[in-house]
């Protein structure tokens, strides 16, 4: 059966790429949102899009700035029925806390509106699909700083965001949770034709197939695992709650079945995480590796105990997610693999 075109923002992201992979692969023709022409030559010229040779099926529109005015308007035409925006801020070297709410705050909330805005005036679309995080439910101290007795899930109220910020992760959690806030104003007030599903992931791990050098892994969630793995001392806590980049792009993609899903909800998801299991992953693969001076045992990364609940993710999509020790081995073998292509330059 011939699937409804959908809507990729952030598709040359982490999350975004290989959420249009899978959606390529369930029979979606993509219209896939970059910010320059360069990025849609990267997708083109990945291994997974030479493979598939999608042609027709996989076309470009390039949107500089999501969140500028009227940015989606011409782009959310007729023949879009699904939209999946996993378009986010690279916080990675956002340091000065003045720019948060210009660099963070904004584009997050005012891309959400577009979506929104643009979907609203398309009788066509079906459904919207929200990329958020845990941060959009989690109270930021709860997250990264003191351990909570709380269990979190979907359900959880959204938490009044704290100011000032003071990293630019608790500036784009707050972000997310204004964004979630305006999503569920939205709804109430326009009564849309279409419905939404919001999804918060909790840290992502894994391969990513745009990266072409070791230090383009080196952002975002797969960041925060390999700093210490490298021999980093880091003094920052991180959550206990990852899940792998397969699950959250599976879920993206069974998030546009409207049969299956068929009202507006949210999900979390997340597979329970022990860090301090991530040297045991190199002790059992990749200690040639450490003996290279590539990977390190001496590394330290503080853990913050975080319940995140995504029992009820799991049921409704009849999905088991994939657990820590394959999350950490796909993202350590795949840095390997770039480590041996520059050694041998």
């Amino acid at each position: 059966m011939a699937q409804g075109k959908v809507l990729i923002t952030g598709a040359s992201g982490f999350i975004g790429f290989r959420t249009l992979v899978l959606a390529l692969g369930a029979g979606y023709p993509v219209l896939a949102a970059v910010p320059s022409k360069e990025k849609a030559d990267l997708i083109r010229s990945a291994p997974s899009i030479k493979h598939m040779n999608p042609g027709s099926k996989l076309t470009f529109v390039t949107i500089p700035d999501i969140a500028a005015d009227n940015a989606l308007v011409d782009v959310v035409k007729t023949d879009i029925e699904y939209i999946i925006h996993a378009a986010s801020p690279n916080i990675d070297h956002i340091t000065v806390s003045n720019q948060f709410d210009a660099q963070i705050i904004h584009p997050v909330v005012k891309s959400t509106g577009n979506i929104l805005s643009a979907a609203l005036k398309n009788p066509h679309v079906k459904r919207v699909v929200m990329t958020s995080s845990e941060g959009a439910l989690i109270p930021y101290m709860e997250l990264y700083q003191l351990a909570s007795f709380n269990t979190f899930t979907d359900a959880s109220p959204i938490p009044t965001p704290m100011t000032p910020y003071p990293t630019a992760m608790a500036a784009l959690c707050a972000a997310q949770s204004q964004a979630l806030m305006a999503t569920t104003s939205f709804l109430a007030k326009n009564k849309p034709h279409f419905t939404v599903v919001t999804l918060m992931p909790s840290i992502t791990l894994g391969r990513n197939e745009l990266a072409t050098t070791s230090k383009d892994l080196l952002e975002g969630g797969n960041l925060q695992a390999l700093r210490h793995l490298r021999g980093d001392k880091v003094s920052s806590n991180v959550p206990s709650t990852t899940v792998h980049i397969d699950d959250v792009a599976k879920v993206q993609v069974a998030s546009l079945d409207t049969q299956k899903i068929e009202k507006t909800q949210s999900f979390m998801l997340n597979s329970d995480s022990l860090w301090y299991e991530a040297k045991d992953v190199v002790k059992k693969y990749y200690m040639d590796d450490v003996k290279k001076g590539w990977l390190s045992l001496e590394g330290e990364q503080p853990v913050n105990a975080v319940h995140l609940d995504s029992t009820r993710t799991q049921k409704v999509l009849g999905m088991k997610f994939i657990g820590f020790e394959k999350q950490i081995k796909d993202l350590v073998g795949q840095y390997i693999e770039l480590k041996a292509k520059e050694a041998k330059k």
